[in-house]
């Protein structure tokens, strides 16, 4: 595979800058230029063979550069782009080179995330794949080239068809198979010919299909306007790039928008501090947290643990924007980071065997005891056998699946159960998610080894991951699944209520049991199942309502920005309604006055009632016209 970058056009709308540079040329900051940045992008995914095609007036700007090869072709202002690669690709089987393309156009800004998605996809595969941007984005709409899709195959391509579908990102997969396609419309179309002939020409075949790339950030810079705009959102693009996919949803949403400006304020500052110093001050931080616990501020303790998670990432970070990743950095991150762990854990043990103390005995004691072993464990074998499986998608898949064994989500958790006091509560989340996790990891590889030896597992089925394009599922069955997670929502709520009785049986009446211990555990496994069911539903939710939204656009005749915002409050409506149990069930869990519950409900309540009340009128200023022709006419 190969990396192709089209930098032969003359950006006649871009001068006067264009008359003495070209337009990839243009720095999006200090040193860094269009160019560099689609250059690092794909070595970043592998690709090392990159060529960058010009033309002869402009070719001297890239002689010299060690990171590409450059092809030089023979183009005029107005030819089309598919002649520029067509005479790049005739270059390259003269020299010898035939392999699989991604394309990118030199004017092109996106985030890492896309071209690793389109890769993915499309590796592999006899049709053309393109990214494809459904979230139209004002001008962009009518300066894009333009997709209709049906399913997961591209029906028609141009710059004036309707947005109906989405539009072009200027990113391709090419494979090798379709150079002979591409001479066929040269030799129709001529120097004419566009990207969009070949696309349309293939689509007749169903050779054409697309990776769904809707709200990833990137920008096309046709105008001096877009520079200013592509200076703006190249940051929020270098933060983006900076989440890695084995993150977890705590990191993603939390940490990595904190410990991204950090580290992002550092590289714009141009202050360059070892990646490993900070690993060192972040494990001081872990340390101290620790400390403070053991010695019994456990709230201070659980906020710089807290802390020392968020900043977790920023030596990783830091590594990758100044180029100073090493192998030792590595280790020795992941190395302090166990270290921390076990010194956290082992305090919140210590705090939960003093809160014991006056009523333990010795069954009390030997079921704590293994709990803290296997939360130990446990955490350790995460990491450790996460690096045993070669298949790196499937990790990334299953640690950011329920229930998220990561360490962030570990590091929140613990957190949460040390402010709380219910140190119990904390171990028992940490050694089922780890667990949990273990064992699927041990299923998988398993079954890898049964199949390599010719016989496949019948007691177990793993749906592995493949590449394929993104399908939109239908509204129906949107609608079935909502309804099931519903049914089993509503059933967890009821046993979990009745789990939450039991532990309040016994702490009233002062009996030591070891049963206390099991009604502990099943009430926590219930409400994080109460919590995967209620996202579940939110997700579902959020994809029917994109679904419907043409055909309500259409029939009742709201704008899509109302829509979109009546939406928006349904969707946090319903969430916080729905938050309102699992607070209730992990406060009464954690041994909370009433009056702190109730008023916890209260603002809950109140919320939820403020909510309420902007969503109804919207929902009366949106249908308005229609209310007013149902009404009579006085």
């Amino acid at each position: 595979m190969i990396g192709l970058i089209l930098a032969a056009g003359y950006g006649t709308r871009l001068h006067p800058i264009t008359l003495h540079i070209p337009k990839t040329l243009i720095e999006l900051e200090p040193g860094v230029s269009i160019l560099d940045y689609i250059v690092n992008v794909f070595r970043g995914i592998g690709i090392d063979h990159i060529y960058v095609v010009t033309r002869k007036d402009v070719v001297h700007f890239f002689y010299g550069r060690n990171d590409v090869d450059v092809l030089v072709v023979d183009v005029s202002e107005g030819d089309g782009n598919l002649w520029t690669l067509h005479q790049a690709i005739k270059q390259l089987v003269e020299k010898g080179v035939e392999d699989d393309i991604v394309l990118s156009m030199s004017d092109h800004i996106y985030e890492f995330s896309m071209v690793n998605k389109l890769i993915k996809v499309a590796k592999n595969s006899s049709k053309v794949y393109m990214c494809l941007d459904r979230l139209v984005r004002g001008r962009d709409a009518v300066e894009g080239l333009k997709i209709i899709v049906s399913g997961d195959i591209v029906v028609l391509s141009g710059k004036n068809v309707p947005p109906y579908s989405g539009i072009d990102t200027g990113l391709f997969y090419i494979p090798r198979n379709i150079f002979s396609y591409i001479n066929k419309v040269v030799s129709e179309k001529g120097r004419k010919a566009s990207l969009s002939d070949l696309i349309n020409v293939l689509a007749q075949e169903g050779l054409v299909s697309y990776v769904d790339v809707s709200g990833s950030l990137w920008q096309d810079i046709d105008t001096l306007e877009d520079v200013e705009r592509a200076r703006k959102i190249y940051w929020k693009i270098l933060a983006k790039n900076l989440v890695k996919e084995s993150d977890g949803i705590v990191s993603k949403y939390l940490n990595r928008r904190i410990s991204t400006r950090i580290s992002l304020a550092f590289y714009k500052a141009r202050i360059f501090v070892n990646p490993n110093i900070v690993t060192l001050i972040v494990f001081a931080i872990g340390l101290l947290a620790s400390a403070l616990v053991f010695m019994g501020s456990t709230w201070l303790g659980a906020i710089l643990m807290l802390v020392s998670s968020i900043l977790d990432g920023v030596d990783g970070e830091l590594a990758r924007l100044f180029k100073a990743q090493t192998k030792f950095g590595a280790f020795l991150d992941t190395l302090l980071d166990r270290i921390v762990d076990v010194t956290f854990m082992s305090a919140m043990f210590y705090q939960l065997l003093l809160k014991l103390l006056p009523t333990i005995n010795s069954l009390y004691t030997s079921l704590y005891i293994a709990l803290f072993g296997l939360t130990l464990l446990g955490s350790t074998y995460v990491s450790y056998v996460s690096n045993l499986v070669e298949n790196r998608d499937y990790i990334a898949k299953l640690r950011n699946s329920f229930p998220w064994p990561t360490r962030d989500v570990r590091a929140v958790a613990l957190a949460i159960a040390t402010l709380l006091n219910s140190y119990e509560i904390g171990f028992m989340y940490v050694s089922f998610s780890s667990w949990f996790f273990i064992l699927r990891v041990l299923i998988y590889k398993l079954r890898e080894d049964l199949k390599i030896r010719g016989r496949t597992p019948r007691f177990y089925k793993i749906k592995l991951p493949h590449a394929k394009p993104v399908i939109r599922p239908s509204a129906g069955l949107l609608i079935e699944e909502i309804f099931l997670y519903s049914v089993v929502l509503a059933i967890l709520l009821y046993l979990t209520g009745i789990a939450i009785d039991k532990i309040s049986y016994y702490k009233a009446f002062g009996e030591v049991s070891p049963y206390i211990v099991l009604w502990q555990f099943v009430a926590s496994v219930e409400i994080a199942l109460i919590v995967y069911l209620t996202y579940n539903i939110v997700k579902n939710l959020v994809t029917l309502f994109t679904i419907v939204k043409d055909k309500v656009v259409e029939k009742l005749w709201v704008t899509p920005s109302v829509y979109q915002r009546i939406v928006k409050k349904s969707i946090l409506l319903l969430i916080i309604s729905l938050s309102l149990y699992p607070l209730n069930f992990v406060l009464a869990l954690s041994n909370i006055e009433k009056d702190l519950i109730d008023l916890s409900t209260y603002v809950v309540i109140a919320a939820s009632l403020v909510i309420l009340a902007t969503l109804v009128i919207d929902i009366i200023k949106a249908f308005e016209h229609i209310i007013k022709s149902r009404m009579p006419r006085i």
